[in-house]
Parts: C-alpha cells; sequence; structure tokens
C-alpha cells in the first residue's frame, strides 16, 4: 500500500515539469502578440542615390497627402543591376526599389523602416516559445514513462491465475 501511494506521488510529482513548459510556452505567444506591429501597405520607391551599403535616398508617392515625398531608406543592396540607379532608366538615373508606407497612426504615409522599429517583444518570444516546447518534451518524457510502466505492471501479476491442483 506504501508503495502505491509513494508510486502515485512520484507520478503527479512530475506533472509540473510539463506544466512549466505550458506556461513559458503561452508566454512566448503572450509576447508575440503584445508587440504592436503597424500596418503598412507595399510601395514602389524610385531610388535617387545609393551608397554601397544599401542606405539610398528615395522618392515615392505619397497617397494620404497626394504628393510626392523624398527620403532615406535602406534598399536592398543584394537587388538586381538592372534595379539599380545606374543601370534602369538611362534618362533620369533613377533606380527602384519597393518599400513600405505607414497606413495609420501619427506617421501615416512615411517610410516604414524595420530598423526603427524595437520588436523587443517578439525577440522575447522568439527565445521563450522554443523553450516551452522543449521543457514540455521532457515533462511529456519524465510524466509518461511512469503511465506506461504502471499500465504494463497492472496487467502482468505474478501469482495470478487459477491455484494449481495437486
Amino acid at each position: 500500500m506504501a508503495r502505491a501511494r509513494r508510486w502515485g506521488r512520484l507520478w503527479w510529482s512530475r506533472w509540473w515539469i510539463l506544466i512549466a513548459g505550458i506556461a513559458i510556452s503561452a508566454l512566448g505567444v503572450a509576447a508575440y502578440e503584445a508587440t504592436p506591429y503597424p500596418e503598412l501597405r507595399t510601395i514602389q520607391l524610385f531610388v535617387l542615390s545609393e551608397s554601397p551599403d544599401g542606405r539610398c535616398e528615395v522618392r515615392w508617392y505619397d497617397v494620404y497627402a497626394s504628393r510626392m515625398r523624398e527620403g532615406a531608406y535602406r534598399c536592398d543592396p543584394d537587388r538586381a543591376v538592372s534595379l539599380k540607379p545606374s543601370g534602369h532608366h538611362p534618362e533620369t538615373d533613377y533606380g527602384y526599389d519597393y518599400g513600405w508606407l505607414r497606413t495609420e497612426d501619427s506617421r501615416k504615409g512615411d517610410l516604414y523602416v524595420p530598423e526603427d522599429y524595437e520588436d523587443t517583444g517578439a525577440a522575447f518570444g522568439d527565445y521563450l516559445l522554443p523553450a516551452g516546447v522543449f521543457v514540455m518534451y521532457i515533462g511529456l518524457l519524465s510524466a509518461g514513462v511512469p503511465v506506461r510502466l504502471r499500465l504494463r505492471l497492472g496487467r502482468r501479476r505474478p501469482g495470478g491465475g487459477a491455484p494449481a491442483q495437486g
């Protein structure tokens, strides 16, 4: 009787690992969901000048103010040569790239530069979610093995069956 009671306590005490893994994963998902991402719209950018590291001076059409605007942007330095300012349009010497335009809040119509955006919640979730899944896996292994052993031991009882006739 004492052995069965001790086995039951051991079995239930291992479930906390699984519950901790679920809690860590839930915190990771909550960190992703709590990070506010701005509403964006893809637009075409006219590249006026470009430096080798990818910094560009661009011009775009702001649909919210109905005018052309200019500003700094980080272009893709690995885009095709035909899209660069020196290789695309010989008359104007403009290149092309695509970017994102903000569509909400007080900065509506401004270019969205991913380097200016701080996503600490998503970065925190990048570590919490896989860690939680790993802890859940360990919890399932530690809590699941005794359940399988207990079920197997329950089927094979030594000395079971009818008594020998003799």
